[in-house]
C-alpha cells in the first residue's frame, strides 16, 4: 500500500469484513486513550469475513499532523488479530483498522495446500498471472521489473512447476504485503490516542509552601529560600516540586489560625484566597519574590532534574481585581455556617468561587488562556487545577485542548478528591493526571480492590493516578498517630503501588501529626501560618524516602502504575503485589500492614510471570538491606517486623549454585 490513504467508500455499505471488539479505546472512540511516548500500543481486534477466504489487515496511524504509517496484523486464533505500533512525539494521535478479503493470499494458501500434498498446480496459474498483473500495475520500480520476470514464467506452460514455487516463496509473500488486493475491504472507525511525556507516568511529588522556606523564625520564606532547600530535596530523589498557590493573597476576611475568623494583621492568610490590590492570577506574592526570582528557582530546580507544578486555584479574595471588576461572575450567597464554641454562626469565607456559564465563558477561556501562558513563559509545564468539578467539563475539554495542541508538553492536573464518575469524567475532559482514593484504602481487601480496579479495569486506558500519602487539606486518619512504623507502610504503598505518588512535607517526613479534633485536617495548619523548619533534621523516615525513590529510578518495574499483580497470601495483615515490567525486571514488593505487630505467612509467587519452573530455585534479593533469600518454587516464607522494617522490595534474580 506504499503508506497511501486506503480508499474503500465504495464498499462501506457491503461490509466484506467485519472488525469489532477492538481494543485499546476508550467509550468506543468518544474520548481518547493515554499513553506513553516512547510506548507500543499492542491493537487487537475480532476481524471476520464469510466463506474461507483469507484475510489481511493493517494499523493505520499518524499523529495528527502527519502522514498515515501502517503496521502488520496477524491472527492469533480464535478470529482474533492483533498488532502494535509505537509512538514517540508527545501529542494527539489516530488511529484504525483496514481489512480486506484478500485473493492474492486465498491464491497462495491454495497453492501451498496443493504442493503440500504434491498435487497439480496448472488449473491455479492463469488466475495467478491476473493477480501478478494487477501487482505490476501497483509495483514500485525494483519490485516491478522482477514481478514481470514473475509473469513471464507464469505465461510459459513448461514452467508451470517453478511458477507453483515462486507462489509459495517468501519473496512473492513480500509483493503480497506491499501490494495487496483491497477492493473487498473495511475500516473500523478513527480512535484517538493522547501521548504524554515519562513524567506523567513516572513522578515523585514533594508538596511545600515556599512561604516556610526560611532560615529564620517567623520570617516570610521567599523563592531565594527555595533554591537553598533544592539540594536536600532532589538527594531525597523528588523530581517534581509542587507549591500551593504563590498569587497575591486577600486582605479582606483573612482567616487567622487554624482558620479561625480572628486573624492578627501578622497572620499571612491562606494562600488559596488569592487576589488584592497588587494582582491577581498574573502577579506573585511580593514577599516570596518577582518573576525573575520564580524563574531563576525554575532554572536552578531544573539543573537537578526537579520540576515544578503549580497549583492554578479559581478561589478569588473579595479583593481580587476580577471580583471587584466582574462581580456578577462569583457566586452570590457567600455566608456559611458553622459551629463555634457550640454555636452556630454565620461566617464569611475569605474566598469566592467563580460561576462560569453561557454568559461569561469565552471572555474567561481567553483570560485562562492568558494565565497559563503566562505561566508557562516562566517555565511551568505541570498545570495542578483545584476541584475543576466545579465548572462544566466542555469548559476544561475545550481549554486544555486548545492549549495542549500548542504546548503537547504540558499536564494538566485535576487535584480533586471527588465522586469516582467525576473523576473519570474529569479525565476524559483533557486532565492528564488525577488525584486518587489511596489515602483512604488501608485494609488489604481495599488495596487489593482498588489496584486491580486501575489496573485492569478500563480505568487503565485513560486514568492516570497519583498516590499522596498526604496533603496540605489532608492529614488522613491513618497517619494521625505519629507512629513510625504507620508512617513508612503509608510510604511504601505509594511509592512502589503508583508510578506517580507524593507526599507533602516536611510534615510527612518530620513525623507532625497532630490534627484537627475528629477531623482530616492538620492542627495549626500550615494553610494558615508561616511555619519555621529544621532543614537539617535527618530521620529514619527521610532516609527511607530516598532508598526508595533510587530504587524507583533504578527498577522500571516501579515506574508503572499497571503492571502490578497481586499475590495469594493467607494473611491478611500482609499484602504481597509482584511489579514487572516485562523487560527482565521482576519486584516481589511485600508489607506488613500491622504496624504494631510482626506478621509472617507464605506467600503464593506466580512462577509464570517471572519465568520460573515449580521446582526451580531463584534468588529474592531485597534491595533495601541487600538480604538475598534462596526461594523456590511457587511458595514462599515471609516475616516482617514493623519495629525493624515493615516491608520488603525482593528483586527476583537467578540462582547460580551454593556459592552464589
Amino acid at each position: 500500500m506504499n503508506n497511501q490513504t486506503v480508499n474503500i467508500s465504495s464498499n462501506l455499505n457491503h461490509h466484506f469484513v467485519i472488525i469489532e471488539n477492538i481494543i485499546p479505546e476508550n467509550l468506543h472512540g468518544a474520548y481518547a486513550v493515554k499513553v506513553i511516548s516512547g510506548d507500543t500500543i499492542i491493537v487487537q481486534a475480532d476481524i471476520l469475513t464469510h466463506g474461507d477466504s483469507a484475510l489481511a489487515a493493517r494499523i493505520f496511524y499518524k499523529n495528527k499532523e502527519e502522514n498515515w504509517e501502517k503496521a502488520y496484523m496477524k491472527p492469533v486464533g480464535n478470529d482474533r488479530w492483533e498488532g502494535q505500533f509505537s509512538v514517540e512525539k508527545a501529542g494527539k494521535y489516530v488511529y484504525k483498522i483496514v481489512a480486506w478479503v484478500d485473493p492474492i493470499a486465498t491464491w497462495q494458501g491454495e497453492i501451498s495446500r496443493r504442493l503440500q500434498k504434491y498435487l497439480p498446480v496448472s488449473d491455479l496459474i492463469p488466475e495467478g498471472l491476473k493477480l501478478l498483473e494487477k501487482m505490476s500495475k501497483l509495483a514500485l520500480k525494483d519490485d516491478k521489473a522482477l514481478i514481470k520476470e514473475a509473469i513471464r514464467l507464469f505465461k510459459d506452460k513448461n514452467r508451470e512447476d517453478e511458477a507453483g514455487q515462486l507462489a509459495g516463496s517468501f519473496r512473492f509473500t513480500e509483493w503480497l504485503n506491499r501490494y495487496p488486493d483491497i477492493g473487498f475491504s473495511d475500516e473500523s472507525a478513527e480512535f484517538p490516542l493522547l501521548v504524554y511525556r515519562k513524567k506523567l507516568e513516572f513522578s515523585s511529588w514533594y508538596t511545600m509552601f515556599p512561604r516556610s522556606a526560611s532560615d529564620d523564625f517567623g520570617k516570610h520564606g521567599t523563592f531565594k529560600d527555595v533554591i537553598k532547600r533544592l539540594p536536600r530535596i532532589a538527594d531525597m530523589g523528588f523530581d517534581v516540586l509542587h507549591f500551593p498557590p504563590i498569587n497575591p493573597i486577600g486582605f479582606r476576611y483573612k482567616k487567622g489560625k487554624n482558620g479561625g475568623q480572628k486573624a492578627d494583621e501578622s497572620d499571612p492568610g491562606s494562600p488559596f484566597s488569592i487576589g488584592n490590590s497588587t494582582g491577581g492570577h498574573q502577579a506573585i506574592h511580593p514577599e516570596l519574590g518577582n518573576i525573575d526570582d520564580f524563574k531563576n528557582l525554575v532554572l536552578e530546580a531544573g539543573k537537578r532534574d526537579v520540576e515544578i507544578a503549580l497549583d492554578l486555584s479559581l478561589q478569588f479574595s473579595p479583593d481580587h481585581p476580577w471580583v471587584i471588576q466582574n462581580p456578577g461572575w462569583f457566586e452570590k450567597n457567600s455566608l456559611k455556617q458553622t459551629f463555634l464554641s457550640g454555636q452556630l454562626i454565620s461566617v464569611e469565607p475569605d474566598f469566592y468561587n467563580i460561576q462560569i456559564d453561557e454568559n461569561n465563558e469565552e471572555t474567561l477561556s481567553k483570560a485562562f488562556k492568558e494565565i497559563i501562558q503566562l505561566w508557562i513563559s516562566w517555565g511551568i509545564r505541570i498545570i495542578r487545577v483545584i476541584q475543576p468539578e466545579k465548572h462544566p467539563f466542555y469548559f476544561w475539554k475545550n481549554l486544555i485542548s486548545d492549549i495542549t495542541a500548542q504546548y503537547p508538553d504540558l499536564i494538566f492536573y485535576a487535584g480533586t478528591f471527588t465522586r469516582p464518575k467525576i473523576m473519570n469524567a474529569l479525565s476524559n475532559s483533557g486532565f492528564a493526571l488525577s488525584d486518587s482514593y489511596f489515602m483512604w484504602r488501608n485494609r488489604k481487601y481495599e488495596l487489593e480492590q482498588y489496584i486491580n480496579e486501575l489496573a485492569y479495569s478500563s480505568q487503565k486506558d485513560f486514568y492516570k493516578p497519583i498516590f499522596w500519602t498526604n496533603t496540605p487539606d489532608i492529614n488522613p486518619f491513618n497517619l494521625q498517630s505519629g507512629h513510625e512504623p504507620q508512617q513508612l507502610i503509608r510510604f511504601f504503598l505509594a511509592a512502589t503501588l503508583s508510578g506517580s505518588y507524593g507526599i507533602y512535607g516536611p510534615v510527612f517526613e518530620q513525623l507532625v501529626y497532630e490534627s484537627f479534633p475528629g477531623k482530616e485536617e492538620y492542627w495549626n495548619s500550615e494553610k494558615f501560618e508561616i511555619k519555621h523548619w529544621d532543614w537539617e533534621k535527618d530521620t529514619k523516615v527521610h532516609y527511607l524516602i530516598g532508598l526508595i525513590n533510587k530504587l524507583r529510578k533504578e527498577n522500571p518495574a516501579l515506574q508503572k502504575t499497571n503492571d502490578v499483580h497481586t499475590c495469594f497470601l493467607e494473611n491478611n495483615q500482609i499484602l504481597a503485589f509482584l511489579k514487572n515490567d516485562f523487560a527482565g525486571n521482576k519486584l516481589l514488593c511485600v508489607v506488613n500492614l500491622d504496624s504494631y505487630h510482626r506478621q509472617s505467612g507464605m506467600v503464593e509467587v506466580p512462577v509464570h510471570m517471572i519465568n520460573k519452573n515449580y521446582d526451580e530455585k531463584y534468588i529474592a534479593h531485597d534491595l533495601i538491606t541487600d538480604a538475598r533469600y534462596e526461594w523456590k518454587g511457587d511458595w514462599n516464607y515471609v516475616e516482617l517486623d514493623p519495629h525493624i522494617l515493615p516491608f520488603h522490595i525482593l528483586r527476583i534474580e537467578e540462582y547460580h549454585g551454593e556459592n552464589h
